[in-house]
């Protein structure tokens, strides 16, 4: 889910940002243009990171037995005795 992110989050960032870059240099006033980019990518990439949490809630929660859950315990109580 991670690697999946991290390619959607670089593509809805690069895109906006180099067009924005081409366009100012392309039209002139360059300044906007990359703005304009940056501000795009800012909304793309809260839109990835929604989706992608979405997606993640959705996911099944595995249930933990009494003596697991014990032992998990168990493990971080020795962990804070060091």
């Amino acid at each position: 889910m991670a690697i999946n992110m991290s390619w959607q989050l670089a593509i809805v960032i690069l895109a906006p940002v180099l067009g924005g870059v081409a366009l100012g240099n392309a039209l002139g006033a360059k300044t906007a243009w990359v703005l304009g980019g940056v501000l795009l990518a800012f909304v793309g990439s809260g839109v990835v990171m929604w989706r992608t949490m979405q997606i993640a809630n959705r996911l099944p929660v595995p249930k933990l037995t009494a003596a697991e859950r014990r032992k998990i315990q168990k493990s971080y109580e020795e962990e804070d005795d060091d």
